[in-house]
């Protein structure tokens, strides 16, 4: 061997002795070959009927033998860590690190039981929603959504590779699957595909493997990696591309456009109240600033609101590691901006800004100096004192704030009762009664948002190893991000009750410049316009929501402003007090003034009363010298004389022949004028208002599906008496304005006069309806809505007609037996009947309601 060749040896030699050893398996530590005997069967089910958001529910069944090491384990409670990693042998694929799954719902533990061979059978049912334009996770399955096309995966755990496959079935909802790798052994249903590893062409030789050793047969092939490709509607593909940027912009833009046209029509209704030719009072005057301010803070606030979304979602989009360095100041910046917008409008005192001013320290200091805290990926306890003390304050400056904001705006109106230490003065936000209120207010939100979080993270990492110290360090990063991430999700939940706001500056407006000579707030061209708004803004039930898009919603507000106008206006003519006198021709409402208010119950009283002797004498009660008919007759045909102004050739006027003297008076309400018949018909609504509310939130956020989205919200919980708020101001503005029409609506009863409005109310919520029966959507809870708006201002109608005769309540020994005599038994009967049927209606709708279209919201991306 020559010395070239002998160095060639040599240098090979040191290489392979320099060469790392090959990689050794890695260690099986489920032992997975003690799991070869046990029969599996997983399924996944894609529904996307009736909801915005796909429904993704997996099923996965074990038999596990009795011979696996683990086995047991499963019997312990679910804190063991050998329950958990024994659970997650069998229900995990492969995974490098702890386990985290956001997107993954459970409605409990998986189902364990222990069979009598010593077996444990394991069935697992999850679900989750295609609401991303990402992957989500059920179980062994995942859906990735790519536009117009998903993508369905089995993943398999290791544990599980070789165990005995007895079905996989994959249902991919309509229209079917595109593809399918592999090919299914056959079907089911209609669109349901199925995969028998375990197939019937190798049942002899598992049954020779069976009878042999006595166990469950091996599996003859590998697992298949079943992937299903679909396309589904363009309703749901729709819906699961809301986190793309281009979707966060067409949404939110929906909210931008809708607080514009809102604030274009409050200006517009500032422009016809300033052309009144009378000089406006210190009142009026400051009314319609207020109003004027607010329209123009509205729009800046839904800017500073919904394009801080859409300015994140494309500053995540196109550089995610810049936006996250500057994320902390950016979030504070738009939440004071927020604040200072608010402010603008409410003028607070100078207590009020010394509270402000300090409340505003740390979240500057924090958003400033960052690093002055320890805010780094590694969170310290430093650094969740600090975000959780400035997030807390940004809440507390922003709830301090809007009721600041409602207090000038309700104190400017003469919305609320006078100060009592200083008569003639409006009251003054008192510091030492609102500190509290929010400080209780932000304890109790705070709170619940910790039990929310608390709450997210067991469920996503409940198949965590908890032993190691990276679980404890990833939980207080995740709480530490969330308290940051809680800023601008606060700013949100606030914003959307700024409508609110709305409401008491154009109540404000139009108490201040009511007339008293005019019979409705339609008559002025300036009342007709923030009167309709006002009705748009309060009573109009939200919609137009395409496919979880709002774009469209406004024409929703629109619409029901023309609903209202368009079922009052064209039937004014056939009100009570609208119809002729017979002697001068001249409409009721011109000559029954409420000054002759007095006259008219009089004159309504003695009718009643005339009309039960005539009663009385037909059924032959009286004694031995009855009254005579005629003289009865005569004394009815005189109530309805009237005085003329000016008087007329034949003596007085006389009322309509089919107008009683009673209808006149119902006809009036219980006050002398709209404003005041408004915010009694208000009040009067409370009481069937507060458990209508309840019911609706029962409908829409407790039921079903409806109550996880509460409870995986930020603010869910708190959220919920802020709904009832808002369903209590929805019935009681819609009461407002039927008291506020009272005189102009056609019926002689409450019960008559309630229909127009609900019908206005109820026009938009059917056409809602139709675009979500297009659109494959859920309407749980629509027709519920507009049956309990039927039932308040049924309800609320009845009592005003009892308030207009409530100086008669002391001849009568009860509530009923003053309402039977104004209705005059036949006309409550008919009441009576027609709330019976209300509330059978009800109760049907209650019966037959589905499950409210709900899901939770995706999960923001961990920093």
């Amino acid at each position: 061997m020559g010395r070239p060749t002998v160095a060639l040896v040599l240098l090979l030699m040191l290489l392979f002795a320099a060469a790392p050893p090959a990689a050794s398996a890695p260690a099986d530590e489920c032992q997975s070959t003690e799991l070869a005997t046990a029969s599996v069967s997983a399924g996944v089910l894609l529904e996307h009927g009736n909801r915005t958001s796909t429904k993704v529910r997996s099923e996965l069944r074990v038999e596990v033998p009795a011979d696996w090491p683990f086995a047991r384990h499963l019997l312990l409670s679910e804190e063991s860590p050998e329950y958990i990693r024994a659970m997650a042998c069998i229900t995990r694929p492969p995974h490098n690190g702890q386990y985290r799954r956001w997107s993954e719902w459970r409605d409990g533990p998986p189902l364990v039981t222990a069979e009598k061979d010593g077996g444990v059978t394991v069935v697992d049912r999850a679900h989750t929603w295609v609401n991303v334009d990402d992957t989500v996770h059920a179980g062994l399955w995942s859906v990735r959504a790519d536009g117009d096309r998903w993508t369905v995966r089995l993943l398999l755990p290791r544990a599980l590779a070789g165990a005995h496959w007895t079905e996989i079935k994959v249902d991919p909802g309509g229209p079917g699957a595109e593809t399918a790798t592999p090919l299914p052994d056959g079907g089911e249903g209609a669109t349901a595909l199925l995969w028998h590893p375990a197939s019937s062409d190798k049942a002899s030789v598992a049954e020779k493997g069976k009878q042999e050793s006595g166990k469950k047969p091996l599996a003859t092939e590998p697992v298949p990696a079943v992937t299903v490709r679909l396309k589904p509607s363009w309703q749901r593909s729709w819906s699961a591309q809301s986190n793309r940027p281009g979707a966060v912009l067409l949404n939110r833009s929906g909210y931008i456009i809708a607080s514009i046209v809102t604030s274009v029509l409050l200006l517009c209704g500032v422009v016809l109240y300033r052309r009144r030719p009378a000089p406006p009072t210190a009142r009026q005057d400051r009314t319609l600033r207020n109003l004027a301010q607010w329209a123009v803070a509205s729009t800046f606030l839904a800017l500073l609101t919904d394009g801080r979304a859409v300015f994140q979602r494309y500053g995540e989009h196109w550089n995610e590691a810049f936006w996250r360095n500057g994320l902390i100041l950016r979030d504070h910046g738009f939440a004071l901006a927020f604040v200072a917008v608010l402010l603008f409008v409410a003028r607070p005192t100078r207590r009020t800004w010394a509270a402000l001013a300090g409340l505003t320290v740390p979240p500057l200091l924090v958003a400033v100096v960052p690093g002055t805290f320890d805010l780094r990926h590694e969170a310290s306890g430093l650094a969740l004192a600090a975000t959780a003390t400035a997030s807390l304050c940004l809440f507390s400056l922003c709830s301090l704030a809007w009721v600041a904001a409602a207090w000038r705006l309700a104190t400017d109106g003469g919305l609320l009762p006078g100060s009592r230490r200083f008569p003639g003065n409006d009251r003054v936000l008192k510091l030492r009664l609102a500190g509290p209120a929010i400080l209780a207010w932000t304890i109790f939100v705070s709170a619940f948002f910790v039990l929310t979080e608390e709450r997210a993270w067991q469920r996503a990492s409940w198949l965590s190893d908890r032993t190691v110290p990276e679980y404890g360090l990833d939980h207080w990063n995740d709480f530490v991000w969330e308290a940051l991430s809680s800023v601008p999700g606060a700013q949100d939940w606030l914003s959307s009750y700024l409508w609110l706001l709305t409401t008491i500056a154009m109540l404000a407006v139009l108490r201040a410049w009511r007339s008293a000579t005019t019979v409705s707030p339609l008559e002025e061209p300036a009342d007709r316009l923030l009167f309709i708004t006002f009705f748009g803004v309060v009573g109009t039930l939200p919609g137009g929501y395409v496919a979880g898009f709002s774009t469209i919603s406004v024409l929703w507000q629109l619409f029901g402003m023309l609903a209202l106008y368009g079922f009052v206006a064209p039937f004014t003519g056939r009100s009570v007090l609208s119809q002729p006198l017979e002697g001068s021709g001249h409409s009721l409402a011109t000559v029954v003034a409420p000054a002759g208010r007095a006259a008219l119950l009089d004159k309504s009283r003695s009718y009643r009363e005339i009309h039960a002797e005539l009663r009385r004498l037909d059924q032959g009660l009286f004694g031995d010298v009855p009254p005579k008919r005629s003289d009865l007759e005569q004394n009815l045909s005189d109530l309805h004389n009237w005085p003329a102004s000016p008087p007329l050739p034949g003596g007085a006027d006389r009322l309509p022949a089919k107008v009683s003297v009673v209808d006149a008076a119902l006809a009036l309400g219980p006050r002398d004028t709209w404003w005041a018949n408004g915010s009694r018909c208000a009040r009067l609504s409370l009481v069937p208002a507060v458990p209508a509310s309840f019911l609706m939130i029962w409908v829409w956020h407790i039921r079903g599906e409806g109550w996880t989205e509460v409870l995986s919200d930020q603010f869910g919980v708190p959220s919920l008496l802020l709904s009832l708020v808002s369903w209590a101001a929805t019935w009681t503005g819609a009461a407002f304005v039927l008291g506020a029409l009272w005189r102009q609506l056609p019926g002689q009863r409450g019960a008559a006069k309630a229909l127009p409005v609900t019908l206005a109310f109820a026009l938009p919520v059917a056409a809602d309806g139709l675009v979500l029966h297009f659109t494959e959507e859920s309407t749980a809870g629509l027709a519920f809505a507009v049956s309990a708006m039927l039932f308040v201002l049924t309800v609320t109608g009845i009592a005003m007609d009892f308030d207009t005769f409530r100086t008669e309540r002391r001849y009568w020994q009860s509530r009923m037996g003053l309402l039977l005599s104004v209705y005059q038994m036949r006309y409550y009967s008919l009441q009576f009947a027609y709330l019976i049927a209300q509330i059978v209606a009800m109760i049907s709708i209650w019966q037959f309601l589905a499950e409210p279209d709900a899901a939770p919201q995706p999960p923001e991306p961990k920093g």
